[in-house]
C-alpha cells in the first residue's frame, strides 16, 4: 500500500506559476516526496508534471496588488488545506501569518535583498516609509516562519534575525539544458537575453552597442526574452537611432524556460549587463548559470564580487554596463577571438557541472521541510 504524501502549498502573487526558481526548481523537485500545489499567476487551473497549478489573477496596479493581493491568496490558500505553506513574496508575509495562527506551518522563501531593493524599484514612490513597515512585518516573519535565502549575501541580515533559516542556492538544473546546449559555435551576432526586462538591466546600452556595431559594418541581433515595460519601451523608441535598429531588436515577450532557451543553440553570446544596486552587486544572477549549461559566453557587469566569479569560472568577461562601447567592444572581442571563445564556452559548462548545480541544493531545500514537520 503507497503511503499518501503531505500536502504542500507555494504561494506567490508576484511571480508566473512556471518561475524558475518556484517550479522548475523547488516544486518538480519537491514533488518526489509531497504533493505539491502552487497558487501563481497562471491562465488557468491545470496539472503541469504532477504539480497543481492553482491561477492567481495579475494585479496590474501594484498598490491594489498590495492592499487586496494577500487576503485574495490567503483564501485560496486555506482552501488547498496543505500542511506546510511556502511563500515568496515579501508583500504574502500577513497571508503567512493568518495561516501560521491556523496552525500551518510556513516557509518564507527570500530572493532577492528586499530590504535594499526597496530603494532600487522605481515605482516605490516612498521607500523610507515602506521599509519602516517591511521591517515590523520583516521581525515577526524572522521569529514565527522557517526562512530560506537564494543568496550567501542575504545572510548577513537574516542570520541574526531569523530563528530558523536555511541557504539555498539558485543553481541550474543541468539536466533540464542539456536539449538546449550548442553544439556547434558559429561565431556571428546573435546577442541573447533571457529575464526581468528593465532599463536597470542595461537595455538601453544594448540597443546603442548594437547601433554602433551596425555602423562598423557588423550584423548583430538582439534576442530577448522577458516582459517588455512600456516604459522603457518609449525610452527605446526615442532613441534617435531606433529606426535603423529596431529589426535587429528582438523582443519576445515572457515565454517558458523551454522556449526560451529552445532558441540557445542559434544564440553566440549570453547578456546579463546589470547596473549597480544595492540588490545586485553582490547576487548571483541565474542566467549565469543557464547560459554556461547552454554553451554561451558571458558577456556581464564588472562588480567585485562579478569579477571574482568570472575569473574563478573564466566563462565571460566583465564590462562596466553603463558603458555601451565597452559593450560593443566586448561583444566584438569575443566574435573575433574564436579560440577565446571556445575555451569560455568549455570553461563554463566545466564550471556549472562541478560547481552550481541544482542537485546540490535539493538536499538542502528537502531538510527545510523535514524540520519544520518536525
Amino acid at each position: 500500500m503507497s503511503q499518501v504524501k503531505t500536502k504542500i502549498c507555494h504561494l506567490s502573487s508576484v511571480h508566473f506559476a512556471l518561475d524558475t526558481r518556484i517550479f522548475y526548481r523547488e516544486c518538480l523537485s519537491l514533488s518526489q516526496w509531497y504533493k505539491v500545489s502552487l497558487i501563481a499567476i497562471h491562465p488557468k487551473a491545470e496539472r503541469i508534471q504532477g504539480v497543481e497549478i492553482i491561477p492567481f489573477k495579475r494585479f496590474h496596479s501594484v498598490r491594489w496588488r498590495i492592499i487586496l493581493g494577500w487576503i485574495i491568496m490567503f483564501i485560496k490558500a486555506v482552501k488547498v488545506n496543505a500542511k506546510v505553506y511556502h511563500f515568496h513574496d515579501p508583500e504574502l508575509i500577513p497571508t503567512g501569518l493568518l495561516l501560521k495562527c491556523l496552525g500551518k506551518k510556513v516557509i518564507f522563501d527570500i530572493h532577492e535583498n528586499i530590504a535594499e531593493d526597496l530603494f532600487d524599484k522605481p515605482w516605490i514612490k516612498q521607500p523610507k516609509r515602506i521599509y519602516r513597515l517591511f521591517a515590523v512585518f520583516e521581525s515577526l516573519a524572522c521569529k514565527l516562519f522557517s526562512i530560506i535565502l537564494a543568496e550567501n549575501s542575504y545572510e548577513k541580515r537574516y542570520a541574526q534575525k531569523a530563528k530558523r533559516w536555511s541557504t539555498v542556492l539558485n543553481y541550474c538544473d543541468t539536466d533540464f539544458f542539456k536539449p538546449y546546449k550548442k553544439t556547434v559555435y558559429q561565431h556571428q551576432l546573435n546577442l541573447f537575453y533571457s529575464g526581468i526586462v528593465l532599463e536597470n538591466r542595461g537595455m538601453l546600452q544594448v540597443a546603442e552597442a548594437v547601433y554602433l556595431l551596425q555602423e562598423e559594418g557588423y550584423d548583430a541581433h538582439f534576442h530577448c526574452v522577458g516582459e517588455l515595460y512600456s516604459d522603457l519601451n518609449n525610452k527605446l523608441e526615442a532613441l534617435p537611432y531606433w529606426s535603423k535598429i529596431n529589426s535587429k531588436m528582438h523582443f519576445y515577450g515572457r515565454l517558458p524556460l523551454e522556449q526560451s532557451y529552445a532558441m540557445a543553440p542559434q544564440m553566440d553570446i549570453g547578456l546579463c549587463v546589470i547596473w549597480p544596486m544595492s540588490n545586485s552587486v553582490e547576487s548571483l544572477p541565474t542566467k549565469w548559470f543557464e547560459y554556461m549549461a547552454c554553451g554561451l559566453p558571458i558577456i556581464t557587469s564588472d562588480f567585485p564580487f562579478y569579477k571574482q566569479m568570472m575569473q574563478k569560472s573564466g566563462a565571460g568577461i566583465c564590462i562596466n554596463p553603463k558603458d555601451a562601447l565597452a559593450l560593443k567592444n566586448a561583444i566584438l572581442e569575443l566574435h573575433l577571438d574564436v579560440k577565446k571563445t571556445e575555451l569560455m564556452v568549455e570553461n563554463g559548462q566545466n564550471a556549472v557541472l562541478n560547481n552550481y548545480q541544482w542537485k546540490s541544493q535539493i538536499p538542502l531545500l528537502a531538510k527545510v521541510y523535514t524540520d519544520a514537520l518536525g
